[in-house]
């Protein structure tokens, strides 16, 4: 097995900031040979164009058959996963992409403010209720985006313990084994069989009803390609906004003015926007796999290689952001590339965003005094995942949180 000097994923402090080895990767070498956890080397990629192209170049593959890596590499250990939009190249990705997107839409997505805003209503009611202090992750940061991105897919709440425990075994790089992993997708698949032959029998507006309709009724879709979907918006889905969540409402709690300017803000899209850039749960885009020799910031990486774009660190790269570690709602010039790039761009950001948009500014109007109830360096974190955040967010505030209903006239 070849030897490389870095292991992957690196160790962050704070877990809100990227690891400070890829400040120097990006500066002396931006293409950095790196150790999985399993072992296998992987070019890791550190600065944004560079990142970019690896995910919009057709030259590198997300067809893991290609690969010819052992299942257990991806942490997924079933055929059904190879079946899935991450894992196709053209000309399959583009039709089966065109088919599922109308449900993932932003007009789509947009009709589900209402609803959304309720579901937000209805958690920060009851965080209030507590006494604090109060670990947020459980209380807040797992509840709220399961509960809304069940109800988007149509998944029964009632099992959210059993996902959200399936889901974190098939996201842990290193902390479970190959036998566990696969009993959790076992696991899974079952309970989503379930989930949509119930969404046949009790149709809802929801996006296991509209998927399950364009394959049983209109056949547009595979059975096989259907089920795969709904493991993938699972598996991809419930752990990364859970933790995305936790890691902003850290940073914001880290700068109080940040906090009470979002709280107060007319359209907080700019400042969420900032905070997916300034703040990744993902440690890296989706391994690819170079169909030819590719010469990537002046180092060719030789065909059938695995490569991986380094989101954070493409995130922070002063060449397209202006002090990157400054937490700045006033940024605009560039996108960051937390859903990704190109054709495999997450599917699911325009919901994320949206509960984002509504959950993170109510939450600091509902209790603007909230605090970490511990120092910083104190909170406990995932690491040797596929993402990164906090396992728990110990937090108080004083007892005067502000009551339900509109917030404090915006800042215009």
């Amino acid at each position: 097995m070849e030897h490389c000097p870095y292991r992957f994923p690196f160790p962050r402090v704070p877990a809100t900031r990227p690891p400070a080895a890829y400040a120097e990767f990006r500066r002396d070498t931006p293409v950095v040979r790196v150790a999985m956890p399993s072992g296998d080397p992987t070019y890791l990629v550190t600065r944004y164009e560079d990142a970019r192209m690896v995910l919009t170049d057709a030259r590198f593959s997300r067809s893991l058959e290609l690969a010819g890596l052992r299942r257990g590499d991806v942490g997924l250990a079933d055929h059904l996963l190879l079946s899935t939009l991450a894992n196709m190249d053209r000309p399959e990705h583009p039709r089966l992409r065109r088919l599922v997107a109308p449900a993932f839409s932003q007009e789509t997505v947009e009709r589900l403010r209402p609803r959304i805003e309720r579901i937000t209503d209805e958690h920060l009611t009851e965080l209030i209720g507590r006494r604090p202090p109060v670990d947020l992750t459980e209380a807040l940061c797992v509840r709220l985006p399961v509960a809304v991105l069940l109800e988007y897919l149509g998944v029964p709440l009632s099992g959210r313990e059993e996902l959200l425990r399936w889901t974190g075994i098939l996201t842990d790089l290193s902390g479970h084994t190959q036998q566990e992993a696969e009993e959790a997708r076992e696991l899974l698949h079952h309970h989503l069989r379930e989930v949509i032959a119930e969404r046949r029998r009790d149709p809802g507006d929801n996006v296991f009803t509209d998927l399950a309709r364009r394959c049983y009724e209109e056949e547009r879709i595979t059975e096989l390609e259907l089920e795969a979907l709904a493991m993938f918006l699972l598996i991809g889905g419930l752990q990364t906004v859970v933790y995305q969540l936790g890691l902003i409402v850290v940073a914001l709690l880290r700068s109080p003015a940040h906090a009470a300017e979002l709280a107060a803000a007319e359209r907080p899209e700019p400042a969420i926007e900032e905070l997916l850039r300034y703040t990744n749960a993902v440690e890296s885009s989706l391994l690819r796999i170079t169909t030819e020799d590719v010469v990537v910031a002046g180092t060719t990486i030789p065909r059938g290689s695995a490569v991986l774009p380094a989101i954070p660190a493409a995130n922070h790269d002063p060449e397209r952001f202006g002090s990157p570690e400054t937490l700045d709602f006033d940024r605009t010039a560039t996108p960051h590339l937390t859903f990704g790039h190109g054709m495999h761009r997450c599917l699911g950001a325009p919901i994320s965003r949206l509960m984002l948009n509504i959950a993170v500014p109510a939450l600091f109007r509902r209790v603007p005094e909230l605090r970490l109830a511990v120092a910083e360096d104190e909170l406990s974190w995932l690491p040797d995942r596929l993402l990164t955040g906090y396992a728990s967010i110990p937090v108080t505030w004083s007892p005067r949180p502000v009551p339900e209903g509109p917030g404090p006239e915006p800042v215009r």
